[in-house]
């Protein structure tokens, strides 16, 4: 072959590897531009995840637990409370216990905003009358044990307004969407029966109406 023929075959030689040169880098930069748009999805994506379907489903398994272990110490409170002597001691521990409003607190995300005892008596025969005493010494004559309308059933009923917060808040701005970035209020109620019918030797009043 001739020294020109020479000089084509190393010029085309030459050409080529430029050209694959470029070829390989274009698709070099392309590839890399493609993984930082996937990874930046992603991310994205993986926020979205967590803060609107693992948080609220971590939020509501967790609420349910909350509610339960609140509802627990209210019953059993209730239940204490029912087996006081008489109904102005069922009512002065409820003043001077704090202990349930600590073990609320102590439960976490669980805050009492308010207690309160109450007497309902309630005639078996007669659903539709009912009569709910909220202080001591005010049950009426007609509605004791010895009364001639009765039989009477006696329940000490313990009702609860506390407030039940999320275990992860998300924030939503100012708007508050109660069991997400906001606690909610619930009302507990457990009703226990009254022990003491009987009645004070010394006063000869009922346990229940002292």
């Amino acid at each position: 072959m001739q020294p020109f023929g020479y000089f084509i075959v190393f010029q085309e030689i030459a050409v080529h590897f430029r050209s694959t040169s470029i070829t390989t880098k274009l698709a070099s930069a392309n590839a890399r531009n493609s993984t930082g748009a996937q990874a930046a999805e992603f991310a994205a994506a993986l926020t979205i995840l967590v803060m609107f379907f693992v948080i609220p489903l971590l939020d509501f398994g967790v609420i349910p637990i909350r509610w339960g272990l609140a509802n627990h110490l209210i019953t059993s409170y209730s239940v204490n409370f029912a087996r006081a002597e008489t109904l102005s001691r069922a009512f002065e521990q409820l003043e001077e216990d704090t202990n349930l409003q600590d073990l609320l607190k102590k439960i976490g995300g669980v805050n009492a905003k308010r207690l309160r005892l109450a007497l309902v008596i309630t005639k078996p025969s007669a659903a539709e009358k009912k009569l709910v005493v909220e202080e001591p010494k005010r049950i009426p004559t007609l509605w004791l044990p010895d009364s001639p309308n009765g039989p009477f059933q006696y329940e000490l009923e313990l009702l609860a307004t506390v407030e039940i917060s999320p275990l992860l808040l998300i924030s939503l701005g100012e708007k508050k969407i109660p069991g997400l970035n906001a606690p909610f209020t619930v009302t507990i109620i457990s009703s226990s029966h009254w022990e003491n019918l009987g009645r004070n030797p010394n006063t000869n009043e009922f346990f229940m109406n002292e």
